[in-house]
């Protein structure tokens, strides 16, 4: 006998369970609650499966859906991540796929931000927006750091354009050129700042990378240059002439330290000499500082000439302008590692010497 628990009554629809009294059919074989047959007086599918000469089926179960085995075809506009076919919002980054952003809270798509709307709102952000250009502060998961993908940062190039470019921290950047665009004003870059030449070169900016690093590299050779053949064998000379050993095992003493910068003072053509590797270092240090004030700038302009040539050489070519800016976005990573190798090396130059 088969087991209709579970099953649903063709005339109430309610489950059956075990301790119901339950008739079937004797000509299809469906099962009904002995009191809804009794109440239709015949089997409902007399119509049907009976002048079709079939007999009643259960309904199969129904097959469990794998998620992952979804096509996913539908890009991100933020992130360019490709997403499932019935999914609504981005599995990365929260953007809205559906184009309906009256209903999803996407933002406007119509204008520009700054133009007449209201500022678009942050993905699943607590926090208003604030004075000051940049915004309140976004939620941890959003990757535009409450930038509207959509929102255009220069003639045909938006921000989501750009993030896809920039791919790594856009949290940070995508807020940053949009402050920019808006005041017309840079935001000094601290990695820009510390790194320099390694750090354009990581963000893919070989140009300048190039020649800031070789600039820091020639300034860094003088430096040990005039060390190493002009300072400390003048140093060393002069503090001979006044008899002070600075290889004596006791070391020099404060007074005599003291003594030797005042006599120096009076030779000012061998305190240039002996001072004379700050040039160097006071050099680096005006590099360093131009390229934190105008890193974001530098890399702003970057992606926004790199969108446009992408963008021109699609339209020639026919390409996914998708596929060509993830593979000239991104990072430089080993050519990091190989400058900071080098840094480690020429930077201990002097103690092998």
């Amino acid at each position: 006998m088969l087991d209709y628990t579970g099953l649903k009554c063709p005339v109430c629809g309610a489950p059956f369970r075990d301790e119901d009294d339950i008739v079937v059919c004797p000509e299809c074989g469906a099962p009904y609650h002995r009191a809804c047959f009794e109440q239709k007086g015949a089997c409902i599918y007399t119509e049907t499966l009976h002048k079709e000469g079939k007999s009643w089926e259960p309904p199969a179960a129904p097959k469990a859906v794998d998620p992952r085995a979804e096509i996913k075809d539908q890009e991100c506009p933020a992130c360019g991540l490709l997403n499932s076919h019935s999914a609504l919002f981005c599995n990365r980054c929260g953007a809205s796929l559906s184009g309906e952003p009256q209903v999803h809270r996407n933002g406007p798509q119509s204008a520009p931000h700054g133009q007449g709307q209201t500022p678009p709102p942050f993905y699943n952000a607590p926090f208003p927006p604030a004075p000051g250009g940049l915004g309140g502060m976004p939620y941890v998961t959003d990757p535009m750091g409450g930038v509207s993908p959509t929102e255009l940062l220069e003639t045909d190039v938006t921000f989501g354009d750009v993030s896809k470019l920039v791919k790594q921290n856009t949290a940070y950047y995508m807020p940053v050129f949009r402050y920019m665009k808006e005041r017309r004003k840079n935001k000094f870059n601290f990695c820009a700042f510390l790194f320099s030449g390694a750090w354009l070169l990581y963000r893919k900016q070989y140009k300048y990378g190039i020649l800031v690093t070789a600039l820091i590299f020639a300034l860094y050779v003088g430096y040990l240059c005039l060390y190493l053949f002009l300072s400390a064998p003048t140093f060393l000379d002069f503090a001979g002439q006044l008899g002070i050993d600075l290889a004596a095992a006791q070391g020099i003493t404060s007074q005599q330290m003291a003594n030797l910068v005042a006599q120096l003072a009076d030779h000012p053509e061998l305190y240039l000499r002996v001072a004379s590797p700050m040039i160097c270092l006071f050099g680096m240090l005006i590099v360093m500082i131009f390229t934190g004030v105008r890193g974001n700038k530098m890399y702003m302009k970057h992606c926004v000439r790199t969108v446009q040539s992408v963008k021109s050489a699609a339209g020639r070519t026919g390409e996914s302008e998708s596929a060509m800016l993830t593979e000239k976005g991104g990072v430089n990573v080993p050519v990091a590692v190989c400058l900071f190798v080098c840094y480690l090396i020429v930077v201990n130059i002097p103690l092998l010497i």
